[in-house]
């Protein structure tokens, strides 16, 4: 009888303690959430410019991608040199930008041949002061994981390199950038075909590889508003 005693009051005790430990949790997560919600959408804070150097000058956005997947997206150099221009020059205007056009062209008229093209030799070619070279490590529609889950990833190395006579062959600027689509979400979409998704995953890629090269606000509820 005194055993069961014991036990049971061993019992209440440890209820005791994960009560006493929910009641401290409770407030901190609650306080979260209501931070959270207390937050003024409309204000941000201010983020400068990774590289914030380009001021008047040049530049030609040129994007690689491996065989495999220009055989899947023949237009993925195009779609994201086009979007990533886009993005930077609405948001540098004094900035001077190559037609995504002219660098596809060269592209297609050198083959392989212009991926080891130097600095320089893209000066010559492209009559630009400065190269920004994005290569895809990843661009799809589907998930790692769960290849049916339709989900958009773009994952790219961007280097920044100066083209004058003296410049170095390295990157100025160097950086690795990744967009999901949905943003921050494990879930997939079902209500979207591919072109869509693609759509939507390139845009917020070119969105975020402008913002390296210019000061801009960000929610103070986080980049996603999360």
């Amino acid at each position: 009888m005194l055993f069961k005693l014991g036990v049971c009051r061993s019992s209440w005790a440890w209820v005791g303690l994960l009560s006493l430990a929910f009641a401290m949790l409770w407030p901190a997560t609650i306080g979260c959430q209501l931070g959270y919600f207390l937050t003024d959408p409309e204000k941000e804070q201010e983020v400068q410019a990774e590289y914030g150097k380009i001021d008047e000058r040049k530049v030609a956005v040129v994007v690689w991608a491996d065989q495999a997947t220009l055989d899947i997206y023949r237009r993925a150099r195009y779609r994201v040199g086009k979007a990533v221009t886009y993005y930077m020059k609405k948001n540098l205007p004094d900035a001077r930008f190559v037609h995504t056009e002219d660098v596809v062209r060269l592209q297609e008229d050198r083959g392989a041949g212009w991926e080891g093209m130097s600095a320089k030799q893209m000066r010559e070619a492209l009559d630009c002061d400065l190269v920004l070279r994005v290569d895809l490590l990843e661009y799809t529609t589907r998930a790692s994981g769960t290849r049916e889950l339709r989900k958009g990833r773009i994952r790219a190395t961007v280097n920044l390199y100066e083209c004058g006579d003296n410049a170095s062959e390295d990157a100025v600027y160097e950086t690795v950038v990744l967009a999901t689509y949905p943003p921050a979400s494990i879930h997939g979409v079902s209500d979207m075909d591919e072109s869509q998704i693609l759509h939507e995953t390139v845009e917020l890629f070119a969105q975020a590889v402008a913002r390296k090269f210019y000061d801009h606000g960000v929610s103070m509820r986080g980049p996603q508003g999360l």
